[in-house]
Formats: structure tokens, C-alpha cells, sequence
């Protein structure tokens, strides 16, 4: 949910403001009305910060408003580092897992480096303090989000995945003397 300057929420107006209803190139190149698409890079730039927000804030209905159907999301790793590294497909996988991780991963204290746009395509660079339950660690995080129709279609996530392998007690690491 959106809280405008006046203070004022609605889940209707976010989402007037999160899709302009404008045209898209079919793939012959010629325009099509009537299909969503992002207006502008400042657009989906808007958009991602606000599905960070949804998440940081942990308003999981948010969060779900701004995923296609079908959306993906994955951790990228090895077949070794699973269920970590799983993807997730479909609404209802993806609620588990969106709850899990607002319930288990605080994100508060990471903030944005970056977030670069290529039509629908947004890379985004974030570093920070993570908590997993009682621990805290800095850490650095890359998406690659790709949008279809002003939703969330895939999200592809690079993270530290030792560290976050070792706070699931997937792997042990070493001590250091």
C-alpha cells in the first residue's frame, strides 16, 4: 500500500500509479493499444522501489499485488545449496516463501546502491546489514527483475550465498584462529 503526501492510502491508486495504460511494440515493431507497459524507466524504477518497500515494511498483500501469476523467483547457486537455491514459481509458492522471508530475513537495513533499466528489465544493487534471526551481517545483493505487463514476471537474486547457507545450517564454515 502506498502512502501519497497527504497521507492518504489506497491500493487503487498505487496501482494507477504503478501501470500507465499505454501501448507496447508488437513483435513486428508496430504499436498496440490497449496493452499495459511501463511508461518510462523512472516508471519501473518507482515500481521496483515500491515492491522493496512492500517487502522492508513486510506487507505481504503489497508484495503479491505486484507479482504475475506465474512470476519466478530464485536464489542463484547450485543444486548443492537447495532448498536455498529452488526456484519458486506460482502465487501460492510464492506466498509461502514471500512470508518466510519477511518473517526471517530483516531487511531494514539495506538500502539501495543502484537500480539500472533497460526496457523491462531492472538490475538492482543493495548492501547493507541483513538480520537472520539473532545475526547480523553486512552484506551485498543483486537482482535482475524482469517485468511483463507492469507485473513482476522473474526476479533472479545474487546473493552471498556461503553466508546465507551457513545461517541455515546447510553448510558449516570454518573457524577462524
Amino acid at each position: 500500500m502506498t502512502v501519497r503526501r497527504d497521507g492518504a492510502t489506497s491500493k487503487v491508486e498505487l496501482l494507477h500509479e504503478l501501470v500507465a495504460v499505454s501501448i507496447k511494440r508488437t513483435q513486428t515493431g508496430a504499436l498496440q493499444e490497449g496493452d499495459l507497459a511501463m511508461s518510462s524507466n523512472d516508471d519501473l524504477r518507482d515500481l521496483v522501489r515500491r515492491i522493496y518497500r512492500a517487502r522492508v515494511e513486510g506487507d505481504l498483500e503489497s508484495l503479491m499485488s505486484f507479482l504475475d501469476d506465474d512470476c519466478l523467483f530464485r536464489v542463484v547457486g547450485n543444486q548443492h545449496l537447495a532448498p536455498l537455491t529452488d526456484p519458486v514459481v506460482g502465487a501460492a509458492a510464492l506466498r509461502v516463501t514471500m512470508q518466510y522471508l519477511i518473517d526471517n530475513w530483516d531487511m531494514r537495513g539495506i538500502d539501495f546502491v543502484s537500480i539500472h533499466v533497460d526496457g523491462d528489465v531492472a538490475l538492482i544493487h543493495r548492501m547493507g546489514r541483513m538480520r537472520f534471526g539473532a545475526t547480523e551481517y553486512d552484506t551485498e545483493i543483486m537482482d535482475k527483475m524482469t517485468f511483463e505487463n507492469g507485473k513482476l514476471k522473474e526476479c533472479v537474486e545474487f546473493i552471498d550465498t556461503l553466508q546465507a547457507a551457513a545461517l541455515l545450517d546447510v553448510v558449516k564454515l570454518p573457524t577462524r584462529n
